[in-house]
């Protein structure tokens, strides 16, 4: 028994290890789409890149382009995948040459991405999404991120200055870019609970308009983890475990006591 209790630390970190898994590259088909609006809300111009495949499980896609009154110089997005989980992170680097104040362009960058199925349906599963600026110059007054789950695999997009519906368990944050530590508030933002449906399609948007200056640089970094709650029921069920074996051990140290 004795020998038994000091393997309990390796049994748990065998168990969890097992049962999580590390993160891996996502593999999955990308589309990222920038679109530039006018105060008069017509399409300005608008820009698609696809990247990313079951084959090659790059589970990255990057983005490089002038869009109208934008020039994007880096548009990053990297989805990883884990039992419980399916994250993606974005890096988005612009710059804004264009008229500020009221008559300011509007700026939407969509990044979709299918073929997931972690977490495995049913389970319950929340969206939580966090943003922070990378670098200041280029201010705007209003910044929307919003991330959501779409049954099925997507393949396109709508037309263009339009988001896709369908979404469930959709976060959506709120906030300015500029000299602020956290483009969101608050930061995180959770979004409500709903049932995961497997395949299924992560879909992140970002709407960046009012801006106060133009010909400088701003860049921010966002995130989106879709995860089932409250953890893994694997998971939930090997560390509710343990106690019981230590437990059972301990009582049967105590009868063989009472023997003796």
């Amino acid at each position: 028994m004795i020998r038994f209790r000091k393997c309990l630390p390796l049994v748990a970190a065998v168990a969890v290890a097992a049962i999580l898994g590390a993160p891996t590259r996502a593999r999955a088909n990308f589309i990222i789409r920038a679109t530039d609006i006018t105060s008069g809300n017509v399409v300005n111009a608008s820009v698609t890149q696809t990247g990313g495949s079951a084959a090659d499980g790059s589970g990255a896609l990057t983005f490089n382009s002038s869009v109208g009154n934008f020039s994007i110089t880096l548009v990053t997005n990297i989805a990883t995948t884990g039992p419980g989980f399916t994250a993606a992170s974005q890096t988005l680097n612009i710059t804004y040459n264009g008229p500020t104040g009221p008559t300011s362009d509007r700026l939407i960058v969509e990044v979709l991405g299918n073929m997931f199925t972690n977490p495995t349906a049913p389970a319950v599963s929340v969206i939580t999404s966090n943003g922070s600026p990378s670098t200041s110059g280029l201010a705007a007054t209003n910044v929307t991120m919003t991330s959501g789950v779409i049954a099925g695999n997507v393949l396109a997009l709508g037309a263009a200055g339009t988001t896709l519906g369908g979404q469930l368990g959709t976060s959506t944050g709120t906030g300015s870019m500029g000299n602020a530590s956290s483009v969101l508030t608050p930061n995180p933002i959770t979004g409500a609970s709903f049932a995961i449906v497997n395949p299924f399609s992560f879909y992140q948007t970002y709407t960046i308009s009012g801006f106060a200056n133009s010909g400088l640089a701003g860049s921010l970094s966002a995130g989106s983890t879709v995860s089932s709650v409250p953890a893994p029921a694997g998971l939930v069920l090997a560390l509710a475990g343990l106690p019981v074996l230590g437990a059972a051990g301990w009582m049967r140290r105590r009868k063989a006591a009472q023997m003796a």
